[in-house]
C-alpha cells in the first residue's frame, strides 16, 4: 500500500467514526446496537462507491484509490448519493442515508445464521452489512433489477471477498424462492403493494421492513411481523425512498395534472363556485407540501375520491408545484387545495366532503400514515373494517389501516 493510500484509509476511518457518532446522536433514544456498530466499522461505506453524483448536480464523480481523500467528506456526509440515473425526478438507484441504514438494520433484529431477502442491491453496501451480521452460517439474497447496478454490487462484494451474499439480476418484486423460508426481508425501494410471494416465502415470526408509498407523497417505513394469515406492524416512521421498478411499479403514484380530468376542459374550469382561504399551519406555497403531508396521507388511505395533483413544468419553472383535491365524479364536483386556498368547481359537494374529512382528521389527532397500525393480508382474504379502520385493496394485498386505540 502506498503512503497516499494509507493516509486516505486513516482519514476514512476518522470520517467513518464521526458519521457513527452522528447516527448515535440522531437515534439517541434507540442507540445503534453494538452488533450494528461493529458491522458498520468492518464494512466501510466508501469501498462501495466508485461513482456518484448529488441531487441537482449533473456531473458524475469517479472515485478511485488516488483521489479518494478528496471525496471522503461527501462519502461520509449523512445523506444519500445517486448511483445510477440522470433524471433527478426519477432516480432508480441510490446509496441511502447512512444513519438511517444503521437504524433499519437494528429494526430488523438480525441474528447469526439467518436467511435474508433484500429487494434492491444498489451498491451492495446494505447487503454486506447484513452479511456481516448473519455470519458465515447465514446468507443474503439480494435482487437488483438494473443489470449495471447488479454488476456493480457483485464487483464490490467480490473485491472484499464477501461470500455469503448472492446478488441476482431479477425483479425483486417477484420474490425469490430458495430451499428455506426467509427469516428477514427488506425493501430498499418504495412499494405501493406487497407482492403475494412474501406471504408465502417468509416464515411465521419473521420480520419484513418495507417502505410504503401513498399517493400525495410522504413515504413510510413499516416493520412488519409475519403472522399465520397476515403481516402486522410493530413500528413505523416517515422516510423517503425511490420507487421500485418492474412488475410492481405503480405509475399512478405520480400526481396528475388537473387538465387530465375528463370534465376539466369542457366544464369544470369554467364553473368555479367557491373560493376560501385555508391555511395548513403555515402560509404560502413553500410551506404547503410539508404542512399537508399528514392530511394527504390520511386522505389517500380513507377517501377514494382523493387526487394528488401537479402543475406543468414550464421554461420559467423546472419543477412542478404539487397540490391535491377531491374529485366526486358522480356529482361532477371538484375541490382543490392549492397553497392557502380551497377552490370548488361544479358544485360545493366536494368542498363539503373535504371539510368533513379535515374535521375527522383533526378529531383523530391529525395522523400521518406512520401513525396508523397496519395489517397486510393476501388479496383473497375475507376482511371487514371496524370504526376507525380502512381497507385499501391493491393488486396482491389488502391493507387494513387502523387508528383504534
Amino acid at each position: 500500500m502506498s503512503s497516499a493510500s494509507g493516509s486516505s484509509m486513516s482519514i476514512a476511518a476518522k470520517y467513518q467514526q464521526q458519521l457513527l457518532e452522528t447516527a448515535q446522536y440522531i437515534y439517541h433514544e434507540t442507540p445503534i446496537s453494538q452488533a450494528t456498530q461493529q458491522a458498520y466499522l468492518a464494512t466501510p461505506r466508501h469501498l462501495f462507491i466508485n461513482r456518484y453524483r448529488e441531487w441537482g448536480i449533473g456531473e458524475w464523480q469517479a472515485v478511485d484509490r488516488d483521489n479518494l481523500a478528496a471525496h471522503l467528506v461527501k462519502l461520509y456526509t449523512d445523506r444519500p448519493l445517486i448511483l445510477f440515473g440522470e433524471d433527478d425526478d426519477d432516480i432508480p438507484s441510490t446509496i441511502s442515508q447512512p444513519s438511517f441504514v444503521l437504524r433499519m438494520l437494528d429494526m430488523l433484529q438480525i441474528a447469526p445464521g439467518q436467511t435474508i431477502f433484500e429487494l434492491g442491491a444498489g451498491s451492495g453496501w446494505n447487503a454486506a452489512l447484513m452479511g456481516y451480521l448473519v455470519g458465515e452460517h447465514g446468507h443474503i439474497y439480494s435482487l437488483e433489477i438494473i443489470p449495471e447496478v447488479a454488476q456493480m454490487a457483485r464487483e464490490n462484494l467480490a473485491t472484499l471477498e464477501i461470500e455469503n451474499v448472492s446478488v441476482i439480476t431479477a425483479d425483486g418484486g417477484e420474490g425469490y424462492a430458495v430451499d428455506t423460508l426467509y427469516d428477514r426481508a427488506i425493501f430498499t425501494a418504495g412499494a405501493y403493494d406487497l407482492p403475494s410471494h412474501f406471504h408465502r416465502q417468509m416464515r411465521v415470526g419473521g420480520l419484513l421492513l418495507v417502505v410504503l408509498k401513498n399517493q400525495g407523497g410522504g413515504d413510510n417505513l413499516f416493520l412488519l411481523r409475519k403472522q399465520a394469515d397476515c403481516f402486522e406492524s410493530l413500528d413505523s416512521m416517515g422516510c423517503g425512498f425511490v420507487q421500485l421498478k418492474g412488475k410492481y411499479q405503480f405509475d399512478s403514484l405520480e400526481p396528475t395534472r388537473i387538465e387530465a380530468l375528463p370534465e376539466w376542459g369542457d366544464y369544470l374550469q369554467h364553473q368555479e363556485v367557491a373560493r376560501m382561504p385555508f391555511w395548513w399551519g403555515g402560509k404560502g406555497k413553500y410551506s404547503f407540501l410539508g404542512n399537508t403531508i399528514g392530511i394527504q396521507a390520511f386522505l389517500s388511505i380513507s377517501e377514494p375520491s382523493f387526487l394528488a395533483l401537479k402543475t406543468a413544468k414550464t421554461n420559467a419553472r423546472s419543477r412542478e408545484d404539487r397540490y391535491f383535491g377531491l374529485w366526486l365524479a358522480a356529482e361532477h364536483s371538484l375541490v382543490i387545495a392549492h397553497d392557502d386556498l380551497l377552490i370548488a368547481y361544479g358544485n360545493e359537494a366536494a368542498l363539503d366532503r373535504l371539510l368533513q374529512k379535515v374535521k375527522e382528521w383533526v378529531d383523530l389527532g391529525m395522523p400521518s400514515a406512520a401513525s396508523f397500525t397496519l395489517k397486510v393480508y393476501p388479496i383473497d382474504f375475507t376482511l371487514t373494517a371496524d370504526r376507525h379502520e380502512w381497507i385499501v385493496n391493491r393488486q396482491d394485498s389488502q391493507f387494513l389501516w387502523s387508528l383504534k386505540s
